[in-house]
């Protein structure tokens, strides 16, 4: 969890300085397609905060958004299709069009499809290399270790 916070901490400085896509949504979406907690909503709502301050935003904003669409992402991911890792990309599609719609109707920013299409394709990666670290790396309660 705390390797999570700092690469979610790093990819939010890069989300406002360099790239304009939403790295820290785009990473909290493929990690509760994965995993259900309640962590999850504690991310979406911290980070939201944050993203919130780095981009001069009013505060709440992104964290309204962010809760939304991860608990959105929760429901969807209890359906039988979602074993299927080919399903994130037209949801991180749908997501991705709601989050812009949104910052655009507010005035945060101009609706750009081009960020759409890029958060698509970068979808499918990311939900690799997050699934391999909570299956990998993360040691669950359930498992002992023999020494």
């Amino acid at each position: 969890m705390k390797i999570l916070i700092i690469i979610l901490i790093i990819t939010s400085f890069i989300q406002t300085t360099i790239f304009s896509i939403d790295l820290v949504l785009l990473i909290l979406i493929c990690r509760s397609y994965i995993k259900s907690d309640r962590t999850n909503l504690y991310l979406a709502f911290a980070f939201g905060i944050f993203i919130s301050h780095l981009n001069l935003a009013s505060i709440g904003f992104h964290s309204l958004i962010y809760l939304i669409l991860v608990e959105v992402t929760e429901i969807l991911s209890k359906l039988r299709l979602a074993s299927n890792p080919l399903l994130i990309v037209p949801l991180t599609f749908f997501l991705f069009a709601f989050d812009q719609l949104i910052n655009s109707m507010l005035g945060q920013s101009t609706f750009e499809f081009s960020k759409i299409i890029l958060s698509c394709l970068l979808s499918l990666p990311i939900l690799f290399l997050v699934r391999l670290w909570e299956e990998r790396f993360i040691v669950r309660k359930g498992i002992k270790l023999k020494i």
